[in-house]
């Protein structure tokens, strides 16, 4: 929005000078001039206006622009987290299941069942649903 306003503003200012230059290199009469210095007013009320209007569409778009660079920095942290973490890997076995599996001492140990999700958003480039895992799958196993 600001580059358009900016643009705006300089094909007016362009205009001007172009016809500033015209106007020194012939000389008009007064009546042309006047005619002339109406026609300036009126582009300038007339991209005075389109400024005032992109003015009122920048703000919330200003707005919008911060809540997104705030999201991102917030999962360029997250991402930050997941790239630091040790993990090991788990290959799924016949009758297996997330929250079993995440009791299994060689993963979480006895009685931490609840850490299946950890399991599931690590691999979720693998598991399309976390109910179903399959047989061979290498899961990663992610570590506190």
């Amino acid at each position: 929005m600001k580059r358009n306003l900016l643009m705006v503003l300089l094909f007016s200012i362009l205009l001007m000078s172009f016809f500033s230059f015209a106007l020194a290199e012939e000389k008009i009469s007064e009546e042309e001039a006047q005619m002339l210095i109406k026609e300036y007013r009126a582009c300038a009320e007339k991209y005075g206006e389109k400024a005032k209007e992109l003015k009122v569409e920048l703000g919330p778009l200003e707005e919008k622009v911060a809540e997104l660079d705030k999201r991102i920095a917030e999962l360029e942290a997250e991402i930050a987290t997941y790239k630091t973490e040790e993990h090991d890997y788990y290959m799924v076995r016949e009758g297996d299941w997330l929250s079993k599996l995440a009791e299994y001492k060689e993963v979480y140990g006895h009685g931490n069942y609840a850490k299946w999700p950890r399991i599931y958003k690590a691999n979720k480039n693998l598991i399309k649903n976390p109910d179903l895992i399959y047989p061979g799958w290498k899961l990663v196993i992610p570590r506190p």
